[in-house]
């Protein structure tokens, strides 16, 4: 009977990742986060006592890793070689092997770890005393502009252990790979009848499984680097055995947290301390999530929407910096950014509506273009219409309704802006 293959998946650690805040104090406790979660991911590999760690690409984030990230990277990686884990890395666009580029010329561990940085595949036992337990098979990136489908590229599973394919990849289908950059593209039919027991990815940064069989997976990066990375980051543990499905695990290993918290409900909110209370609220959820660490330390982007009593007050950007400022406070935080996403008057469209006034007459005007498509089809005439859209047709006719969905608010707002109150 065979034994089970464990190994911890992770990507897109980007080591040393250069941050533009203004605070000296938060870029180093930022550039430290990422360096601890490598740790943590180490900790955790050695700890679940995994039979091997897999980096699919991006180790670091670019050329300038510092003397002290470098051999703190060194050293983690030998603390984890000394375990007994067989470490296999492929390169990606942000850490390319060919020569020149500075993963080519690092010294790394020389036991147990193993480094793909060309196109040929590398074929890599993992072993347990005498005996394979599975298979790692992987190719890298070569430069940082790989254009070559390394995923259809790779051979079949080697043997008849379970078999992990590594690749830095842009998988078309993947959820967010349209804001990730096309280096080796891919399709998820590239990954089929090749025999692997799971596809390690690399390259987005949102967690996700692209496909069941064979199943594929990304374990997004491994610490959060702004608000477009959100919520809990960390690795996969991984168990493979033959003829049965992976048991995939999500384990959070990333200190700092980056979260975006939208509130569109402050039409009852007339006083600095209500904001205060009604905003701090929001957070609980999220500190008390049960993929939030202990010690969780949290970037926080609070965005305000929706009708409220004090958005004159709320629009002005000292205000929200004194806002966010006190949040960061009363919270614990690391920082607190908030931000006027639309906020507006509260105001009762349907008291307007019909009256012999200029508002209600816009209002009647953008409720027959929404209600009336010989109106919206004039409208599509006066140049707003959808560029590639079909006079007359339901995307010409879809696409200006989504542009007068908040046009009658926004009249109003205007017209009432110099109106008491």
């Amino acid at each position: 009977m065979s034994r089970e293959f464990r190994f911890v998946h992770a990507a897109d650690v980007h080591l040393d990742t250069p941050y533009r805040s203004r605070d000296p104090e938060l870029r180093r406790r930022l550039a430290e986060a990422g360096r601890s979660a490598f740790q943590a991911l180490v900790d955790l590999a050695i700890g679940e006592r995994a039979d091997a760690l897999v980096i699919a690409g991006d180790l670091f984030d670019n050329q300038f890793l510092t003397v002290g990230t470098e051999l703190l990277l060194v050293e983690t990686l030998e603390r984890a070689t000394q375990a007994s884990l067989t470490v296999v890395a492929s390169t990606g666009n942000h850490d390319p092997g060919r020569a020149g580029y500075r993963a080519h010329d690092m010294a790394w561990p020389m036991e147990r770890f193993h480094l793909i940085r060309e196109h040929a595949a590398v074929k890599v036992p993992v072993k347990v005393g005498e005996d394979v337990v599975g298979w790692i098979v992987g190719t890298g990136h070569q430069t940082d502009h790989e254009g070559t489908n390394l995923a259809a590229a790779l051979p079949s599973a080697p043997g008849p252990e379970p078999a992990v394919a590594v690749v830095h990849a842009a998988v078309e289908s993947a959820a967010a790979a349209e804001s990730h950059d096309r280096y080796a593209p891919c399709t998820i039919r590239d990954l089929a009848g090749k025999g692997y027991a799971y596809w390690a990815l690399g390259h987005v940064h949102v967690r996700q499984q692209v496909q069941d069989d064979p199943p594929a997976w990304y374990p997004g990066n491994l610490q959060g680097r702004h608000f477009g990375e959100t919520g809990a980051k960390g690795a996969l543990l991984v168990t493979l055995k033959n003829g049965q499905a992976p048991c995939v695990e999500f384990r959070p290993l990333a200190p700092v947290r980056w979260e975006r918290v939208i509130l569109d409900g402050l039409v009852d909110v007339h006083t600095a301390a209500e904001v205060v209370q009604r905003v701090a609220r929001s957070f609980t959820p999220l500190a008390e999530a049960p993929d939030a660490l202990p010690s969780q330390a949290w970037m926080l982007r609070f965005e305000l929407a929706g009708p409220c009593p004090l958005v004159a007050q709320l629009r002005d950007p000292e205000n929200l910096a004194e806002l966010g400022a006190q949040l960061r406070d009363e919270l614990g935080v690391l920082y607190v950014e908030v931000r006027d996403t639309g906020l507006h008057r509260p105001i009762a469209l349907d008291e307007h509506r019909g009256r012999p006034h200029l508002l209600g007459l816009a209002l009647e005007v953008v409720d027959q273009a929404r209600s009336d498509e010989a109106v919206l089809n004039r409208i599509g005439r006066l140049g707003l219409a959808h560029p590639r859209a079909a006079e007359g047709s339901d995307v010409r006719r879809a696409y200006l309704r989504d542009l007068l969905a908040d046009l009658d608010l926004a009249a109003a707002e205007a017209l009432l802006r110099e109106a008491p109150g």
